[in-house]
């Protein structure tokens, strides 16, 4: 596979070459679309911001600072045009992977009980309360989650994409955990109480 260099991708869409622009999509496309697709949580709407990243990106690249990182600065107009689609009032959802990796990153409340048939249930219900939990979080926190613990950024690259300091991005990261984390606390205490108790 031929390895594309971004600065030199740089210059040459400043200079308005035609491939630039395949080549941008083949470096930056897919990472901008999934991006896109955990904020949103809707593959028309996640092809929407792509393609609205992909051309501001190719018309206003002489705003670019040579001293950024070229990828941070990409990732901050996807960030951008997705809040944009959520404040227009779509919502994410999550995938069964995003809630399997929230299990690893929330403290999740443990209980004693073993399994039964019903823990089906349980399940289906825990993964809906975690979609509602998230919806939830308000927009400051929520994307900052999104981008560290979904999206794998760095602290550092969250910062820069959301053009904030990384102990504010750090606050915020903690914030969201929080809220979930108290979410699902309430979630399990309800579960707790419907319980049938062993009399045995």
């Amino acid at each position: 596979m031929l390895m594309i260099d971004s600065t030199n991708l740089i210059v040459r869409i400043k200079s308005r070459d035609e491939k630039a622009y395949s080549d941008l999509v083949d470096l930056y496309g897919e990472r901008v679309y999934n991006l896109a697709l955990k904020m949103l949580r809707n593959p028309a709407d996640a092809e929407d911001v792509l393609q609205e990243t992909l051309m501001t990106v190719f018309e206003k690249v002489d705003s670019f600072h040579e001293q950024a990182d070229f990828f941070t600065w990409i990732y901050r107009i996807a960030t951008n045009f997705a809040l944009m689609k959520i404040r227009q009032g779509k919502r994410e959802t999550i995938t069964d992977y995003d809630l399997d990796y929230l299990d690893s990153k929330i403290d999740m409340p443990t209980t004693t009980h073993t399994a039964y048939p019903d823990q089906i249930v349980l399940d289906k219900e825990l993964k809906h309360e975690l979609e509602q939990a998230l919806q939830r979080i308000p927009e400051i926190y929520r994307t900052v989650f999104i981008l560290r613990d979904l999206e794998n950024l760095s602290t550092e690259e969250t910062s820069k994409v959301l053009n904030i300091t990384e102990s504010n991005a750090k606050v915020r990261l903690r914030r969201a955990r929080l809220f979930l984390r108290d979410e699902l606390c309430r979630y399990f205490e309800r579960c707790g109480d419907e319980e049938p108790v062993d009399e045995k």
